[in-house]
């Protein structure tokens, strides 16, 4: 892993709270020209320490009303299982988070759905008709309080 030091630690602080920011605001934040503040934002990506940069769109705007965190554990645990339910995760829209996880369960998920209807049915083919589940346990989602909060960041790094 590549030593960041404190320019980079205020670009990386500035870019998580917004990647719209101007050259010049970048490099004020960070105490650089705003042509060395891009060089060092896109050495910074180039080196994967930025992995991507998306915009965050309100699921209710889309119609999502449901949020639900599911723990899963499968009915087997042999590699294939698991690799193909990783695979089936990232190819399924309505599954906006997957996680590999230690613990009582294997795999804790954000799942949406327009209704309870919808996730009853998302239910049915993902859990029982694809994949050898052996239980599932939702949480629905009352209110977001915090989602995809920028990382603490330290030059020290």
């Amino acid at each position: 892993m590549r030593k960041i030091d404190t320019a980079d630690a205020r670009l990386l602080e500035a870019v998580q709270a917004d990647t719209h920011l101007t050259a010049e605001q970048l490099g004020e934040i960070c105490g650089l020209s705003p042509t060395a503040a891009l060089k060092r934002l896109k050495r910074l990506r180039s080196d994967g320490i930025i992995e991507r940069e998306a915009a965050m769109v309100s699921p209710r705007s889309l119609g999502y009303n449901i949020m639900a965190l599911v723990m899963v554990t499968l009915d087997r645990e042999d590699r294939g299982v698991i690799d193909r339910f990783k695979q089936d995760i990232r190819n399924t829209p309505q599954v906006t988070n997957g996680y590999y996880i230690t613990g009582d369960a294997d795999f804790i998920l954000t799942v949406v759905a327009r209704d309870m209807d919808e996730y009853d049915e998302f239910t049915r083919d993902f859990f029982y008709d694809r994949h050898p589940i052996k239980t599932f346990k939702t949480c629905v989602v009352m209110s977001v309080v915090k989602t995809n909060g920028p990382l603490p960041v330290h030059d020290e790094l």
